[in-house]
C-alpha cells in the first residue's frame, strides 16, 4: 500500500513540531507500507500578505495562519505529487496542503483543534483572520475522506460548526513524543515519588505571547504551598526566567541530543507532580510523556485536555480556569492521603502503557487507514 505523508517540517527529525510529525510520520513505516513524505511549505509571501501581516500586528491581533500563497502552493504540490506517485492514501498533520486539493486519493486530516476552538479559550485572531482561517479549515475538512482529532471537546466542534459528520471523525489521546530508549520498563513508584520535603512541582511547556501556559498561575500555587506549610518548589522546563529558593527555570532541551534528552526525562522522574494549569491547550504532550514515569499531571479542563488527563486515572483534572487557590486545596488534599497519591501514580503508568504511547496509537491509526483503501477500493468497482 502507498501512503503519502505531508508533513509540517521533515518528518525524519524529532526536535520539530514537538515530535508530532515524526510519530505520526514513523507511524506509517510499516512493512506492508511504501511511504513516502514531502513537506510543502513555501516561505515566500506575496507583498500584500507581508503588508497586512504587519498592520495586524500593530492591532495586538494576529493575522492568518496560512497566507493565501501558501495554501495554494502547498495544496499545488500535493496535487502535482498525487498525480505523478499515485498513492493510496494520504496522511497529514498540514491543513495548508488539502485546502485546494483535487486528487481522488483519500486523505485523512489529523488536528488537534480547530480555529473556532482555540479561539474560544484563546483569542488572537481578528474577525477578518479568524474568517479566512475558518474558510480555508472547513475546506481542508471538506476535501478530507476522515479526520483524526485529540479530543472529545475538538470532535464535537468539528461536527457542530464545519458541518463534518461524527462517522468521519475519530479521536485519539496524543501520545508521549519520547524515544523508546528512556521509557523504563516500569516506573519505580515508592522511590521515585517518595513524599518527603520539598513536593516537587513540574512545568514544562514554552510560553506565547499572549501567555498561554499558565506559568504565572503555577507560580503562585507553589508560593500558596510553602505559605500554607508545605514545603514545596517548581521547575519550569523550556520558558527562561528569573530562579530563587522556590522556583526554579531550566531548558529548554533538545530530544535528539542523548545528554540533554537524559536530562530532560530526569525531570519527570523526580517530579512528584506535573503541573499545566494553562489557559489553552489542544492536546498537551506532557501529559502523556510525564505518565511514563508515574508522574501524575494536574490541569484544568481547558480545550482538549480532559481527554489528555484523564481525572482520576492520569492525574486531576480542575474547572476550567480554576484559581490557584483551587490548585493548592486539590494538591494538599493529595499529599495528606499518600496511599492515593502512590496509586494515582500507578494508573498514570498504565494508562501510558495501554494509551499513552505511540506502539498502540500508531496500529490504531494505520488499520484507520487500510480500511480507508479498502473501502476506496470497493466504491471503484
Amino acid at each position: 500500500m502507498k501512503v503519502l505523508y505531508i508533513a509540517l517540517h521533515n518528518p525524519t527529525i524529532l526536535d520539530l513540531a514537538s515530535g508530532v510529525d515524526y510519530f505520526h510520520y514513523q507511524a506509517m513505516l510499516q512493512d506492508d507500507f511504501d511511504v513516502k513524505w514531502i513537506a510543502p511549505n513555501p516561505k515566500r509571501l506575496l507583498w500584500i500578505e507581508e503588508m497586512l501581516a504587519r498592520v495586524f500586528q500593530r492591532t495586538g491581533k494576529r493575522f492568518v495562519k496560512y497566507h493565501l500563497s501558501t495554501v495554494w502552493a502547498a495544496s499545488k504540490a500535493v496535487n502535482k505529487f498525487v498525480k505523478e506517485w499515485k498513492p493510496d492514501v494520504l496522511l497529514t498533520m498540514n491543513m495548508a496542503s488539502l485546502v485546494f486539493y483535487q486528487g481522488k486519493t483519500p486523505a485523512v486530516l489529523s488536528r488537534d483543534t480547530t480555529f473556532y476552538g482555540q479561539q474560544k479559550f484563546w483569542p488572537v485572531y481578528g474577525k477578518l483572520a479568524m474568517a479566512i482561517n475558518m474558510w480555508q479549515e472547513k475546506l481542508a475538512f471538506k476535501n478530507s475522506a476522515h479526520v483524526l482529532t485529540n479530543s472529545q471537546w475538538s470532535k464535537n466542534i468539528i461536527s457542530a460548526n464545519y458541518g463534518i459528520a461524527p462517522s468521519k471523525i475519530d479521536t485519539f489521546v496524543l501520545p508521549s513524543a519520547l524515544p523508546k530508549r528512556v521509557i523504563p520498563e516500569r516506573a519505580d513508584i515508592i522511590r521515585w515519588k517518595k513524599l518527603e520535603s520539598p513536593f516537587k512541582l513540574l512545568l514544562v511547556g514554552r510560553d506565547t505571547n499572549p501567555p498561554r501556559k499558565g506559568i504565572n498561575i503555577a507560580i503562585e500555587v507553589v508560593r500558596k504551598l510553602n505559605a500554607a506549610g508545605l514545603p514545596a518548589e517548581l521547575t519550569i522546563c523550556g520558558t527562561p526566567g528569573q530562579s530563587d529558593e522556590q522556583i526554579k527555570y531550566v531548558g529548554p532541551f533538545t530530544k535528539s541530543i542523548p545528554e540533554q534528552l537524559d536530562k530532560y526525562v530526569d525531570l519527570y522522574r523526580q517530579a512528584h507532580l506535573l503541573i499545566h494549569p494553562a489557559v489553552f491547550e489542544a492536546a498537551g504532550i506532557v501529559p502523556s510523556e510525564a505518565a511514563a514515569f508515574g508522574t501524575p499531571t494536574i490541569t484544568n479542563d481547558a480545550g482538549g485536555l480532559a481527554t489528555t488527563v484523564a481525572d482520576g486515572e492520569s492525574g486531576i483534572v480542575l474547572p476550567t480556569w480554576s484559581a490557584p487557590e483551587i490548585y493548592v486545596k486539590a494538591i494538599l488534599e493529595l499529599v495528606s492521603d499518600p496511599s492515593s497519591y502512590y496509586a494515582l501514580c500507578q494508573k498514570a503508568r498504565i494508562r501510558y502503557e495501554r494509551e499513552l504511547n505511540w506502539g498502540p496509537t500508531g496500529e490504531w491509526m494505520t488499520d484507520i487507514l487500510r480500511k480507508l483503501v479498502r473501502d476506496s477500493a470497493e466504491k471503484a468497482i
